[in-house]
């Protein structure tokens, strides 16, 4: 074609999302092919990172976006990089790992100048990124970093600080703040199979803002804020008419209230007056009263100060006589407990317990660390050792052990003795013992046939071999052996049975005999306290006739001190008695005095309009005194307490006209104009009811006039799609006959919308009717739209453009049958949904960018699971997305031959990474020039 097409040429990845390197083909259609999970939707959803550069708007297959940023930038030698072909040149955007340590952050860069992949690799190694820019700009290369926000406006043509060093612009939409849109639909368009109805519903407003207002309306304030006054007027209307005995009872109380008012005014000064005087009289009676008090007090100290001490002296000798008492008790306890005790006894019952006790505890020791059976079972076995060694000792000379010494040597005695019984070589041979022998030549020969069993530690016996070694050999049983130690065995024999005996006992009744160590214990700590408390004893015997007579002359000094006191007292008393009197008295005063400050302190006539507004004059006089002036002020504040309830019936009552929907007065800042506007109000009602009717009219009116730009966006909708659709076949496309985008009106919302406008509209054209009458046609078909308007918008948070339509699909096959569908999925085939779903993005995207440059720049698309197509089908994709500028990039798991490269993704490093390099690629078909976009195709103007 003669005109230059401009775009992305490749893709490349180093280091990144599994690949040690990846070099895809971006400037025709490409079949990336590699067995399933091997990685093929890893390298496309890269594209994601520098052409949508907000991970926000972008899709990772469910995967969250730390996970993502680890897997793409797991190193700060991971690059994504892309060429693009572009007017002043090619050029190079990229995007590189800053490493773990950043937190798996990025970076954006771009250059002028082709991407040679030897730019990132230094020996057998990647550049890292810190390190890039010196690289780069050795090989003559400028690169620049940039934001996220800087490299969106570059690419959209939005301004940079970069314009004139580097030109990246290859989105040319019509307005760079539809960004974001085309963002949201090249992300569909890299996830296909992600792509429904419902999103290309919520793409196609955005797509086609500029030509709609889009406004969304809060039905219910709608009608509420036009009908509100005229609904209020209309309930104040009906309150009045329905509350003459409010109003008749709120005009009684105005002139009750005047005569409360004149009463107080009157009392009001006359009071202050009174009060001034008293408060005179109470302090002259308060300060002659105190004086009389105080002469009182001060003799009132002498007489306390002389009965604390003679207090203070009875104390002292009561503690003495209490200590002497105490020490008696004592010595009578003793008395009792030792008068026929003796020291020496005492002495020997505490060596005896305490013998019992360390007794007990050694054997509840030693019962403790073993349980019974083996006690049990150690008492048999010493037992046992026992009966041995006396039959050692009575056998000494004449025993079987002998006998054996006599005809066999000593090893063979020893291996003979391991096969037998030790206390069978302790009987005793002598006449009458235990072993008799019969035939002594037979016996010897016996003994000798035994030890020719023996032979090399082992005994050969008919049909078996036993191993001697690990058994003990008998002790040596000779004659010579020393009768004392066998006897001091016997008796460490017996001293044993005696305390294992002790121990089992113990071990029988181990929590009985704990109980009785415990008892021991206390008995003994007892017997300690008696040798104490006996020497003690002989003490205080010592002392008794001194404490006795110590005794007796406190009793006559406490009797003496007694007396002194009880005079003190007596005085005290009368004393007393004269202070009480000029207390009542001061009490009393001060008790009136506290009335009259109670009474006071209640007085809320400075918070009364007593002179303001109708007031009814006093014509009484009024007298007050001392006395009764404590009474005069509570009638006084009572009448106050009538004036503040009759207020506030005054205001209740009003509240109870004002809360049956009377409310227009309350505008008035003068409450006593309000009140009086109110009584007036109820005199002339006829007036108001004709201009609440003109009101009602306006205000359908008004609703009218806010759904009228609702249902015009609607209708403006209707023709742009319809001009959208007709733009589409200026070319056949695909393997489709026809394809619509259809709007499809919601019936009964449109419809109550429409019922709104066209009553509004006959209104406005001279006909009449009564809005409020609410017998009418017009007035049911209103009430029936408002009632699902309100509904519809309070369901919705507000109605916009919306909700008044959905979307379907028409489709036409190349055999002329026509299909509907609702959901982009149920369509036919895998070649007819990914066409729509191809169809949508494509055209979305193209009415985005500015018309004159449609078809111009390159735009990446991917088609999963390619191989589910077939290849009629392909190739019409292929042809349909190269004719609007769109290059289809096609995964599978076998190559797909429609397209011009093939490019398989081999695995390295014994299958731990993938690779793809430019050399892999498999050109399929030769090269054909690149089909142009029609570039005389306008689009319909808009309506």
């Amino acid at each position: 074609m003669s005109e230059q097409l401009y775009g992305l040429t490749k893709l490349a990845l180093l280091n990144t999302a599994g690949y040690a390197k990846c070099v895809i083909p971006l400037d025709h259609a490409a079949s990336i092919c590699a067995p399933n999970n091997t990685g093929k939707s890893s390298v496309i959803n890269a594209l994601q990172f520098p052409l949508i550069n907000d991970l926000r708007l972008t899709e990772w297959d469910g995967h969250d976006l730390d996970e993502t940023r680890k897997f793409y930038f797991g190193s700060d030698q991971s690059y994504i990089l892309l060429e693009a072909n572009l007017p002043d040149g090619k050029v190079v955007i990229g995007v590189a790992g800053l490493g773990k340590i950043a937190g798996y952050k990025y970076q954006y860069f771009c250059y002028q100048g082709a991407l040679e992949l030897d730019h990132f690799i230094a020996g057998n190694s990647i550049v890292k990124y810190n390190k890039l820019d010196h690289v780069l700009r050795e090989k003559g290369l400028d690169p620049i970093e940039l934001k996220p926000s800087e490299l969106n406006a570059m690419l959209t043509g939005g301004a940079t600080p970069y314009d004139s060093r580097i030109n990246l612009r290859m989105i040319p939409l019509n307005n760079v703040s539809d960004a974001p849109v085309y963002k949201d639909i090249f992300r569909r368009i890299l996830n296909l199979h992600k792509l429904t109805a419902q999103d290309v519903k919520r793409l196609l407003l955005p797509v086609f803002a500029r030509h709609l207002g889009d406004p969304k309306v809060d039905f219910y304030a709608v009608w509420h804020g036009a009908f509100e006054k005229v609904n209020r007027d209309r309930r104040e209307l009906k309150a009045l008419e329905s509350q003459q005995e409010g109003v008749t009872a709120l005009e009684h109380m105005l002139d009750a209230r005047a005569v409360y008012k004149g009463k107080l005014a009157a009392f009001a000064p006359k009071l202050d007056i009174a009060l001034n005087d008293y408060q005179q009289h109470f302090d002259d009676q308060t300060s002659e009263l105190s004086v009389q008090l105080e002469d009182l007090l001060s003799e009132k100290q002498q007489l306390e100060e002389r009965q604390r001490l003679f207090v203070g002296q009875i104390k002292d000798l009561g503690n003495r006589q209490l200590e002497l008492s105490q020490w008696f008790n004592q010595y009578d306890a003793l008395h009792s407990r030792f008068e026929l005790a003796s020291s020496e006894q005492l002495a020997t019952n505490l060596g005896n317990i305490r013998s019992d006790y360390e007794r007990l505890s050694h054997s509840l020791q030693g019962a403790s660390n073993v349980n019974l059976a083996t006690l049990q079972h150690q008492l048999s076995q010493t037992q046992k050792q026992h009966k041995s060694a006396k039959l050692q000792l009575k056998n000494l000379e004449y025993n079987l052990y002998s006998r054996l010494r006599e005809d066999l040597s000593l090893p063979e005695v020893q291996h003979i003795t391991k096969l037998l019984n030790p206390d069978l070589l302790s009987l005793s041979t002598a006449k009458g013992g235990e072993v008799e022998i019969t035939d002594d030549s037979a016996f010897s020969n016996l003994l000798e046939q035994l030890a020719d069993c023996i032979k090399g530690g082992k005994a050969h016996l008919p049909g078996a071999v036993i191993d001697l070694a690990p058994l003990h050999s008998a002790p040596d049983m000779t004659s010579a052996e020393d009768k004392l130690q066998i006897k001091q065995q016997i008796d460490a024999l017996e001293q044993s049975l005696h305390t294992l005996t002790q121990q089992i006992e113990v071990a029988a009744d181990l929590a009985g005999k704990t109980r009785e160590k415990e008892r021991l214990y206390q008995d003994m700590l007892q017997a300690e306290q008696d040798v104490k408390d006996f020497s003690r004893y002989q003490q205080m015997q010592q002392l008794l006739d001194d404490q006795q007579q110590l005794q007796a002359a406190l009793e006559e000094e406490e009797a003496s001190v007694q007396g002194q006191l009880d005079e003190v007292q007596h005085k005290l008393a009368n004393q007393s008695d004269r202070r009480n009197l000029l207390n009542n008295k001061l009490e009393q005063l001060k008790r009136q005095k506290e009335r009259i400050d109670q009474e006071k302190r209640e007085r809320r006539d400075h918070e009364l309009e007593l002179y303001s507004g109708r007031v009814t004059p006093y014509m009484i006089d009024i007298v007050l005194d001392f006395d009764n002036l404590a009474d005069s002020i509570r009638s006084f504040n009572k009448d106050c307490q009538e004036l503040r309830l009759t207020e506030m019936n005054i205001a209740n009552t009003y509240q109870f006209i004002y809360n049956a929907g009377i409310t227009k007065f309350e505008t008035e800042s003068d409450t006593e104009l309000k009140y009086q506007k109110l009584i007036e109000a109820f005199h002339h009602l006829d007036k108001e009811r004709e201009a609440i009717e003109r009101r009602a009219r306006v205000a359908l009116t008004e609703v009218a006039s806010t759904l009228k730009g609702l249902r015009n966006d609607l209708n403006r909708l209707h023709r742009e799609l319809n001009s959208f659709n007709r733009g589409i076949w200026r070319q056949q496309i695909s393997n489709l006959k026809d394809f619509k985008i259809e709007i499809v009106d919601r019936k009964l919302l449109v419809g109550h919308i429409d019922t709104i406008l066209s009553t509004s509209e006959a209104y406005e054209q001279g006909d009449t009717f009564d809005l409020l009458a609410g017998n009418t046609m017009a007035e049911r078909d209103i009430n029936a739209a408002r009632d699902y308007l309100v509904q519809a918008a309070s369901e919705k948070g507000g109605l916009t453009l919306s909700d008044l339509f959905d979307i379907r699909f028409k489709v036409v096959n190349r055999a002329g049958e026509e299909e509907y569908f609702d959901k982009i999925d149920s369509a036919g085939s895998n070649g007819t949904r990914i066409t729509i779903k191809l169809l949508c993005g494509m055209l979305f995207i193209r009415q985005l960018l500015a018309e004159r440059e449609r078809g111009k720049y390159r735009i990446p698309i991917y088609i999963d699971e390619a191989a589910d197509i077939d290849p009629h089908n392909q190739q019409a994709i292929i042809e349909t997305a190269l004719s609007f500028g769109f290059v289809p990039i096609f995964a599978s798991v076998k190559p797909q031959t429609s397209c011009r490269y093939i490019v398989p993704i081999r695995t390295v490093a014994g299958g731990a990474q993938n690779w793809v390099d430019e050399k892999d690629w498999i050109i399929c078909q030769p090269l054909q020039q690149e089909l142009q976009p029609d570039s005389a195709e306008t689009e319909a103007e808009p309506a």
